[in-house]
This record gives structure tokens, sequence and C-alpha cells, in this order.
């Protein structure tokens, strides 16, 4: 284990030697994670059912995988079944909320139970920016389906 440790800092430095990241690079991805939430507040994930099945070693073919993240003031619980998306607000409020991917996006409204969903999904990454009556907009992070 101790000779993997060394192998990889053998390889870090030496690619820092012959292949160093420039400075300029360095400092626009400081700038650009910094400018993330500037326009809605990033919902962070409270729970993954992928990280609880893999604590416990419980595998089911086909089981939807589920997902909730929380921001001060709204909580967003996904079920992610296949190529449909299934979702639920809290507090409870019809609104807009958009599927963003990186070459578009759907837009779907939650009823009047907070309540939404999203079918034919491609597969590949994605995330919900979610426009409460209240308060700023909020995004989740990006989740793959």
């Amino acid at each position: 284990m101790d000779d993997d440790f060394a192998l990889e800092n053998e390889l870090r430095a030496i690619a820092s030697l012959l292949d160093p990241v420039p400075p300029e690079l360095l400092e626009d991805a400081m700038r650009a994670f910094t400018l993330r939430t500037l326009d809605a507040e990033l919902a962070l994930l409270a729970f993954d059912s992928w990280d609880e099945r893999a604590a416990t070693r419980v595998r089911g073919p086909g089981a939807p995988r589920l997902l909730t993240f929380r921001t001060a003031e709204v909580e967003v619980e996904l079920e992610v079944a296949g190529r449909r998306l299934m979702g639920r607000l809290t507090p409870s409020v019809a609104t807009d909320i958009r599927v963003q991917r990186r070459d578009g996006e759907q837009r779907v409204r939650s009823d009047g139970l907070g309540r939404f969903s999203a079918d034919a999904l491609t597969p590949g990454p994605l995330r919900l920016r979610v426009v409460p009556p209240s308060g700023g907009p909020v995004v989740t992070s990006w989740i793959r389906v």
C-alpha cells in the first residue's frame, strides 16, 4: 500500500515537472468555481440510495435510484427509474422546473402538491433548476441517468 502512494507521489512530481498546469488556467478554474452559484443556490445532496446500497451490499435489478437535495428553504426528492424522473418539492408548491442537460433542457411544472415528472430522458448527466415562488432559484448538482 505504501508503495502505491510512493509511486503516485513520484508520478505526480514527474507530471508537474514535464507538464505543469499553466497559472492562468488554475486562476480561471478558481474564478469559475466561485461563480458556480452566482445566480442560483446549490442544493446539497443529502441522500443517494446508490450510496446506501453500496454500504449494505444490497443489489437488486431495476431498483430505482432515490436522491434528496436540500437548501435552507427547498427540498427536492427524486426517483430515477430507467428513462423517467419523478420528484417532489418541499414545501409543496406549483412552480417551474427545468431538467437541464448539456445539450438543452426540458421544462416541467410541479403541481400543487409539489409533484413533477419528466419522461423519455436520454442517458447522461442532468441537473434540476427549481424556481420557487418565494426566494431565488435553486439548482441540484449533476446526476447521471
